[in-house]
């Protein structure tokens, strides 16, 4: 796009302009790896932050809330997915934010209107963003929409700022955009149920741990101090689950887990302090200690043995999401590309191709929608085309 290219034109696009958007705007300022996980890595820790607030609201302890910011960036599929940009990740601070806007500046209790309804008009504006990042990400927003305390004047903003942004990218993208990222997503098939099976036995056994810590939160809420904010996250992590079916259709991976995970994280960081502050602290504090080192032990597994991760692979799995290169085997990849003769297309890896600053065949850097959707067969001609590429 920064050399002229057309979205859904001269490139195929399987989401909406959000992430494209975002990705422009950071490889304008600079084209590396390296910024681009860095600023990748900031929409988390925004995410974390939002997080925290959320349960200094909900608990009013400040060491928690402290604590909550670290948590989201070191949840599994949080470190697993580390500065990639996908909408997942981007979505992050936007999704948690509309919640945290939504739930209203005093807890729903009436005594501060303007800035309740202010908060409203803010959830609804990020409500309205989530459907130009992910189409799937429709259902958190209609959640956190029905919730928030003035959710008519939220509803109307997200219907105002969705419609805008669709008008934006049909007057750019024209009729692409539909077939790119809506109708090429229903031609890229499904997952058998077997391998259903298998996909989501890993996620539950990477969030297990956040959930019963977050189920604390639900049995003792009566501690709460904000229920509205309570309230607001529970209705959220719901619909992140039904979201998170989504991955039925090929393409979607368990990268949707991201966002899960840091829905869950106030709701376990705030079922932890409640459990603290009960009487049985020593039993229910002692189950939410017991699952924290559970997930924890999940990420420092991927940090500290990327190629075979234990614990974060389910017991009985096969060594899947692993490290495919290190980082010494990605320069020597990135090098080899380079090698490559000027103007002649890298056909590996799009991530290589990026880092080396080469061309993909035909332009087409997405080369999994244009493969499975019939609908993009025209992207996949140009890319049959190229008779001369490298390796």
């Amino acid at each position: 796009m920064l050399h002229g290219g057309g979205l859904y034109s001269s490139f195929a696009g399987a989401q909406p302009p959000g992430v494209f958007v975002i990705g422009t705007v950071l490889e304008a300022i600079h084209d590396s790896l390296e910024w681009l996980r860095f600023a990748v890595a900031c929409f988390q820790l925004g995410a974390g932050v939002i997080a925290g607030a959320m349960v200094l609201r909900i608990t009013g302890s400040r060491v928690a809330s402290i604590l909550a910011v670290p948590l989201v960036l070191l949840t599994p599929w949080a470190v697993h997915e580390h500065g990639a940009l996908t909408p997942e990740l981007v979505a992050l601070p936007v999704l948690l934010g509309a919640a945290l806007a939504g739930a209203g500046a005093d807890g729903g209790r009436g005594r501060l209107r303007g800035r309740g309804r202010g908060g409203s008009v803010l959830a609804g504006v990020l409500c309205g963003l989530l459907l130009l990042i992910k189409v799937p990400f429709v259902i958190p927003a209609i959640v956190v929409v029905g919730l928030s305390t003035d959710w008519r004047r939220a509803a109307l903003w997200a219907v105002v700022v969705a419609v805008v942004g669709l008008a934006l990218t049909w007057v750019l993208g024209g009729e692409g955009f539909w077939r790119d990222a809506v109708y090429a997503q229903t031609q890229s098939g499904s997952r058998t149920l077997g391998a259903l099976k298998g996909f989501w036995a890993q996620a539950l056994w990477n969030v297990i741990g956040l959930v019963v810590a977050a189920a604390i939160a639900v049995w003792l809420r009566v501690q709460a101090v904000d229920r509205r904010m309570l309230r607001m996250l529970l209705g959220l992590a719901a619909a992140m689950i039904v979201t998170f079916l989504t991955n039925f259709k090929e393409g979607t991976g368990l990268n949707i887990t991201v966002p899960i995970e840091a829905v869950l994280v106030p709701l376990a960081v705030t079922g932890t302090v409640f459990a603290v502050r009960s009487p049985r602290a020593w039993l229910i504090g002692g189950m939410c200690a017991v699952a924290w080192l559970f997930t924890l032990a999940q990420s420092v597994s991927l940090i500290t043995s990327p190629k075979h991760a234990q614990p974060f692979l389910r017991a009985g799995s096969s060594n899947a999401w692993y490290e495919l290169m290190s980082a010494s085997e990605l320069r020597a990849a990135v090098a080899a590309a380079r090698r490559c003769p000027d103007e002649v297309p890298y056909s590996g890896a799009p991530l290589i191709a990026f880092a080396a600053g080469r061309p993909m065949p035909g332009g087409q850097p997405d080369t999994f929608i244009i493969g499975h959707a019939p609908a993009l067969h025209a992207f996949l001609g140009r890319v049959d085309a190229v008779a001369r590429r490298c390796p």
